[in-house]
């Protein structure tokens, strides 16, 4: 009678965790989908994969990260922080520009605001499900080296004061490394 019991309780137990694990997946789904439509994403990309480009890589995201986050930071959405962009590009790529030749490299710097491949990402609470989202590029030189990426919008990338890192291959899709 005490096995049945015991058999009992712990067939309840693993009814009840299974319950929460399909609830919290759920809830999570539900959040990511929520938040995947206000998203706007940030992606640069190095010129090569050469370990100065690479460093120089870093130094155009936090400049060029700085410099939007100044711009945009009374944005309502995704939306409107695109457009802010779109409205100061001449001014994103010169501090882009300005910062390679700080460093001193003559790279050019493009910017495109548009649809692109990402991969699920998870962040604390919530995660984004791979696919198309709007982000804004930024490419350095010839655009053939690793990328880094993060989220613009709601601002997940600067809003610390510390740029989140995550980077891989810079072809038209995003990968985590």
């Amino acid at each position: 009678m005490a096995f049945l019991k015991k058999k009992k309780f712990i067939i309840a137990f693993v009814v009840v965790c299974f319950g929460f694990a399909v609830s919290i997946f759920a809830a999570s789904e539900y959040y990511s989908g929520k938040y995947a439509e206000n998203i706007l994403r940030f992606h640069v990309i190095a010129n090569s994969n050469t370990a100065e480009d690479q460093a120089l890589k870093l130094k155009v995201r936090d400049a060029v990260g700085c410099r939007i986050s100044e711009l945009s930071k009374n944005a309502a959405d995704a939306k409107e922080t695109a457009e802010i962009v779109a409205r100061h590009s001449v001014d994103i790529i010169k501090t882009a520009e300005d910062c390679i030749k700080k460093e001193g490299y003559e790279y050019k710097v493009s910017i495109e605001i548009g649809e692109f491949y990402f991969p699920t990402k998870y962040y604390s609470g919530m995660s984004l499900p791979a696919g198309d989202n709007e982000a804004v590029r930024i490419v350095i030189g010839s655009g053939s080296g690793e990328n880094w990426w993060c989220v613009l919008f709601p601002p997940l990338c600067f809003s610390d004061g510390n740029a989140v890192t995550v980077s891989g291959k810079s072809d038209n899709q995003t990968h985590e490394k």
